[in-house]
């Protein structure tokens, strides 16, 4: 007479086979660093979004000689390159945890994470580049 496998012993075989698949897709030891970087950068972006946003309202009636004088200021661009710089940081953060959780395809997943890193690197150093040269030429 066959001997008909147990409950528990059907729950670890699927468990097992579970976890060889999943153990396929990357390491889990990079969630709790991103989710701390991803709050640091929202609670930043509280004030800085508060200022650039009360900031470009009072700009919004003036001209271009006024816009270039105000980020010539060391103040006001200091905090607009960190509010740069805690925006694309916290959305390269948020489009890798919704890569990791859509994209399956271990290259495909390597490939968009590539991607979302260099548009992330090329975007805000360009955004970085252009307030400095408006601050160096004034």
């Amino acid at each position: 007479m066959a001997k008909t496998p147990s409950l528990s012993d059907a729950t670890a075989l699927r468990d097992e086979a579970v976890s060889k698949r999943v153990r396929q897709l990357g390491s889990a030891r990079d969630g709790l660093g991103e989710w701390k970087l991803q709050r640091k950068t929202a609670l930043a972006l509280i004030p800085l979004s508060l200022y650039f946003v009360i900031s470009m309202v009072r700009l919004a009636t003036s001209d271009q000689v006024t816009a270039v004088q105000w980020l010539s200021s060391p103040v006001p661009a200091l905090l607009t390159i960190l509010f740069v710089l805690a925006v694309f940081t916290h959305a390269l953060v948020g489009v890798r945890s919704i890569l990791l959780d859509y994209v399956h395809t271990r290259a495909r997943l390597m490939s968009a994470q590539l991607l979302a890193h260099g548009v992330t690197i090329l975007l805000s150093g360009m955004s970085v580049i252009a307030v400095v040269k408006i601050f160096i030429g004034r």
